[in-house]
């Protein structure tokens, strides 16, 4: 069954600093990531195997990720029983742990 997304404040924030930082780089390549993160994002609705329990938490807690295939993120969400939240939209290289504090 699909279920809506919510995307969390802090995750929409991220999410816009992506694009500008990948648009200074390149202008294109901003939109380029949105478009893959807005794809990665529609799996979500109904994520499958694909999407990996987050290491380091409890699995009772019941944290993912979503890797995305050409830029160094990972979309970090929950899943609930009539929604998908997402946490965070987090760089695989920069202090992975440090949305932890938004469970």
């Amino acid at each position: 069954m699909k279920k809506p997304l919510r995307v969390d404040a802090e995750a929409e924030d991220e999410i816009a600093r992506a694009i500008d930082r990948y648009e200074h780089e390149r202008e294109g390549l901003g939109a380029e990531f949105w478009d893959e993160l807005k794809t990665a994002m529609r799996t979500l609705e109904a994520p499958g195997p694909e999407c990996g329990p987050v290491i380091g938490l409890p699995r009772e807690l019941g944290v993912r990720r979503k890797l995305l295939i050409r830029f160094p993120y990972a979309i970090v969400f929950v899943e609930g029983d009539t929604f998908v939240r997402v946490i965070s939209v987090m760089h695989g290289h920069r202090r992975p742990a440090y949305w932890n504090r938004r469970l």
